[in-house]
């Protein structure tokens, strides 16, 4: 039956004009915010029965792979493929350490995955752009799966793309398209159509890989929804230093500035030591980050892959958001809704309360 549905599907596509627009979509956006949420398949969290829209069909479900990644591979009955990048999952710490595993590494470059198989990637075209190295694994493990499936259905006439993910699942969304943008051809063809729909999205990179992304995906294709009571949008930690500033920011070239624009020795003294002083500090930080969140945690990432060999990790912590924002402010009924317990630390993350906010801000009119 499956086979009928998507023969026909694929039919019904072919005749198609362009069924993805640009431009945030609520009706688009909640549709496959439930298909994400259904990776949770049984128990008190998954979905609630019948909230999956009906004009989707599954037809993929994935492996586990890397640090417990999955994604599934849906199908709309207009032939826009969608692909739902898993969240963090219990049942084992893996996936949690992908999203504690954050130093950065260089937004272009080769990962050596095992003894057998490297990941040639690049995210950006920009060479300051920086990325999260735990979630690069991810994305390393789960592309040649995800672009397997567009090549494969691509000759059976689907050209449109959705990708959706929550959570973690919403920072492999950056990296996954952003990948899909620079890969070349011989990996996945050019000239389809991506929207990207990234909910609950903590931060993927510095500053420089986020305005590429953001160009890649300008004029309405690429999203960041975000409940403003949630945490996890603010992580990971921020750092700023000179050496994360653009080369030609006068505060990176201070001590040549300050010999041609002040003349005053002791002002010049004083501004150049204020300055030290401070980013001393941001750079002792940037080192405690770099231990306990790399070199502490590496011996466990080659407990799950002992084969992996750990990507060079940069100076730097300036992390920033990338997408389009879609901001979704808590009214005045949101707290008897979705009262924190003093437990969950999770409450205001969950699909409920954004599936709630998106509706009330962009549907109840």
């Amino acid at each position: 039956m499956k086979y009928v549905f998507v023969l026909i599907v694929i039919a019904n596509g072919l005749f198609a004009q362009k069924k993805l627009k640009s431009g945030f979509d609520a009706n688009e956006f909640l549709d496959v915010l439930h298909l994400e949420w259904s990776h949770q398949d049984s128990g008190k969290y998954a979905p609630p029965v019948g909230s999956l829209p009906k004009n989707y069909k599954r037809i993929y479900r994935s492996p586990e792979v890397g640090l417990k990644n999955r994604f599934d591979f849906w199908l709309r009955d207009d032939s826009v493929g969608v692909f739902c990048l898993r969240y963090t999952v219990g049942g084992g710490s893996q996936s949690w350490l992908e999203n504690f595993y954050s130093g950065m590494i260089n937004s272009s470059g080769t990962l050596k995955l095992n003894d057998s198989t490297t990941f040639n990637y690049k995210f950006s075209n920009d060479d300051k752009a920086l990325v999260h190295h735990g979630w690069t694994i991810g994305v390393a493990h789960l592309a040649p799966l995800l672009t397997e499936k567009i090549r494969e259905y691509s000759k059976l006439g689907v050209k449109e793309f959705i990708i959706v993910g929550h959570s973690q699942g919403a920072a492999l969304t950056f990296l996954m398209r952003s990948y899909l943008e620079y890969a070349p051809e011989t990996i996945v063809p050019k000239g389809f159509t991506y929207k990207v729909y990234s909910c609950a999205a903590p931060k993927p990179g510095n500053l420089f890989y986020a305005y590429d992304y953001d160009f890649i995906t300008r004029n309405g294709w690429g999203f960041r929804i975000i409940n403003t009571s949630d945490w996890v949008p603010q992580t990971p930690f921020t750092i700023q230093t000179i050496g994360d500033l653009h080369p030609i920011n006068p505060f990176a070239k201070r001590k040549e500035l300050m010999r041609r624009r002040v003349k005053k020795p002791l002002v010049r003294l004083f501004v150049n030591r204020a300055i030290g002083d401070m980013e001393h500090a941001a750079v002792k930080t940037n080192k405690k980050y770099k231990k306990h969140l790399t070199k502490q945690l590496t011996p466990f990432v080659k407990k799950n892959l002992p084969q992996y060999k750990t990507a060079n990790v940069e100076n730097s912590n300036f992390y920033n958001t990338a997408g389009t924002p879609i901001i979704l402010q808590p009214d005045a009924n949101y707290d008897s809704l979705f009262k924190f317990d003093g437990v969950n630390i999770f409450y205001n993350h969950m699909f409920e309360p954004y599936i709630y906010l998106t509706k009330l801000y962009y549907l109840n009119k």
